[in-house]
């Protein structure tokens, strides 16, 4: 198996107006004032909070009330008009499609960023490479030990069976909750419907997530790319060590190793990327409109990509460094 050759990105927006809104600055006096209330999937919290700090830095006179919850809780408060705005790391499900033209709800939608789905390891272990079998292993219970995985890199096996001795080579599994947008996309992406290992611990939030990966040396965990950026474009939170993921298709043949990285993401070669929606049921100008237009258009696409997620919006220009 070719290794995969180490580089890097950087990745530039280049500023287009986006022709499908309304330009930001002739709805600034009626949307940047008043107070609004949102929810907000826990998994893109730091993202949107980074969002909401340059929103109110341009307009003092807005106040934005967010609550952070799972993407069930968030779409559940847009149906039943708790809220007239959530941003959520998935698209409806089949369930909340049948309830929302049952009720005739009117909801617009719009892709605001590209965020990624991470599987983490304390930085003590030596693991650094899986593929998607070894991933659906783990995470149902087949592989309980570290040195369960064999990779084509004799030098982690040989580095595995040194360092994960004794209780460090049992691997202590941590999961989202089930409301989770994170849980929902595994199951279906990486354990192909399969159930997660009953015995793994089920985190309530992302940050209680990373803080039991920094302090179990032979843990694993799901973050997401949201999480994991430290707000300087393509670094991440190096207290926690993200998988470099190969994908085993049906047939058996394997690809590349891929690094969570932004501009892998971009060019959609690291495998587990998915959209962020905006859905709103508000309609007309006020501070939830003028909230979105900022979300979409150059200044927060700007603030999603100094974050470290991918713009879904503006045009985005790559420099590959060798």
């Amino acid at each position: 198996m070719k290794m995969q050759v180490k580089y890097w990105f950087i990745l530039l927006i280049v500023p287009l107006a986006l022709s499908s809104c309304q330009d930001y600055r002739e709805i600034k006096p009626l949307s940047t004032s008043g107070s609004a209330y949102i929810a907000v999937d826990e998994n893109f919290k730091p993202a949107m909070e980074q969002l909401i700090n340059e929103f109110i830095r341009l307009n003092p006179n807005a106040k934005l009330d967010v609550n952070y919850v799972p993407s069930r809780n968030a779409v559940a408060e847009l149906v039943n008009n708790q809220t007239k705005l959530i941003v959520i790391t998935r698209p409806f499900n089949r369930e909340e499609s049948d309830i929302i033209k049952q009720n005739n709800i009117q909801i617009d939608s719009h892709k605001v960023a590209v965020d990624a789905v991470a599987f983490i390891v304390n930085p003590f272990n030596p693991i650094l490479r899986v593929t998607s079998n070894d991933l659906m292993n783990i995470f149902t219970g087949e592989y309980k030990n570290w040195t369960d995985i064999v990779a084509q890199d004799k030098d982690q096996n040989s580095e595995v069976a040194k360092t994960m001795t004794g209780n460090l080579n049992k691997i202590k599994t941590f999961i989202q909750r089930r409301n989770s947008a994170t849980y929902d996309y595994v199951k279906e992406n990486v354990l192909k419907g399969a159930e997660f290992y009953d015995k793994s611990t089920v985190c309530s939030t992302s940050a209680q997530m990373l803080q039991e990966i920094r302090e179990n040396e032979n843990a694993i965990g799901i973050s997401n790319l949201a999480w994991l950026g430290i707000g300087k474009q393509d670094a991440l939170d190096t207290t926690v060590k993200a998988l470099r993921i190969s994908i085993v298709n049906d047939a058996g043949a394997q690809r590349d190793y891929v690094q969570l990285h932004q501009g892998l993401v971009f060019n959609g070669e690291y495998p587990y990327d998915r959209v962020v929606y905006i859905y709103t049921t508000f309609k007309g100008i006020g501070l939830e409109s003028g909230f979105i237009s900022f979300m979409l258009q150059t200044p927060g696409q700007q603030v999603l990509l100094d974050h470290g997620v991918v713009p879904a919006t503006q045009p985005v220009r790559t420099i590959q460094l060798n």
